[in-house]
C-alpha cells in the first residue's frame, strides 16, 4: 500500500506540473526545467520506498527487469494512471490557467518516433542507474533520470508535447491538450519502448538477474 501511495503522489506532482505548463502557468521556455525539478524531487522523496517509477512505461521496464511482480506492476499502473487523471482534472479546474481550445495536433509519424525514442532513453536509463548492481546505492540516479526528461522536453517538446509517460498523457488528455486517439497511439509507442528497454538491459548486462544472481521480484 505504501508503494502505491508513493507512486500516486509522485505521478500526481509530475503530471500536475506538466498540465500547469500546458495551461500557461509556467513560461514555455522554463517549463522543461520545472518538470525536471518536479521529477527529480519526486524520485528522491519516494525512490527508496517504491523505486520512483511514476510512469507505467518505466514500471513495465522494471517488471521486465524482475524488480516488480505482475501484481506490483498492476498496482503501480493503477496508481499512476489515476494520479495522471486527477492531476489533469485539478489543473483544468483552475480558472487562472488558459488551456488550448483545440487539442494538440502533431505530425503523428514524427511524434510517435520521438515518444518512442525518449521513452526508450528514459526506461533504459532508469534500469541502468537505479537497478544495476554496479550502480547500487548511488545518490545520482534521480538527477540522471530527470535529465533525460529535461533533454526530451527541450529537444522534442514542440514535436510531440514531450509526454514520454502514459500517466502524463492521461493528464494531458483530461486537460484537453491531447485527444483520445493521440493518447492511445502515444501510450502504445511508450509501452513498446519500455519492452525494448528491458530487452536492451538484459542484452547489455548479461550477468544481471540470472537464476543464481539473488535478484528478487518486487525488489523496490
Amino acid at each position: 500500500m505504501q508503494k502505491s501511495i508513493i507512486e500516486f503522489l509522485g505521478t500526481f506532482f509530475l503530471a500536475f506540473v506538466v498540465a500547469i505548463a500546458v495551461g500557461g502557468g509556467i513560461a514555455s521556455n522554463l517549463a522543461p526545467f520545472a518538470v525536471f525539478a518536479a521529477l527529480a524531487a519526486a524520485i528522491y522523496f519516494g525512490g527508496h520506498i517504491s523505486g520512483g517509477a511514476y510512469n507505467p512505461a518505466v514500471a513495465t521496464a522494471l517488471w521486465m527487469r524482475k524488480t516488480l511482480t505482475p501484481q506490483g506492476l498492476a498496482s503501480y499502473w493503477f496508481a499512476q494512471i489515476i494520479a495522471g487523471v486527477v492531476a489533469g482534472l485539478a489543473a483544468k479546474s483552475m480558472p487562472a490557467l488558459d488551456f488550448p481550445k483545440d487539442a494538440f495536433a502533431p505530425d503523428m509519424r514524427s511524434a510517435v518516433m520521438v515518444e518512442f525514442i525518449f521513452t526508450l532513453f528514459l526506461c533504459f536509463t532508469v534500469l541502468q542507474v537505479a537497478t544495476a548492481k554496479a550502480t547500487k546505492g548511488n545518490s545520482f540516479y534521480g538527477a540522471a533520470i530527470a535529465l533525460v526528461v529535461l533533454a526530451g522536453a527541450l529537444s522534442v517538446g514542440s514535436v510531440s508535447g514531450g509526454a514520454f509517460n502514459p500517466a502524463v498523457g492521461g493528464a494531458l488528455l483530461t486537460a484537453g491538450y491531447l485527444d483520445a486517439t493521440t493518447f492511445f497511439v502515444y501510450a502504445g509507442a511508450q509501452l513498446a519502448a519500455a519492452i525494448v528497454a528491458g530487452g536492451l538491459f538484459k542484452f547489455t548486462n548479461p550477468d544481471e538477474c540470472r537464476a543464481d544472481c539473488g535478484c528478487s521480484a518486487n525488489e523496490f
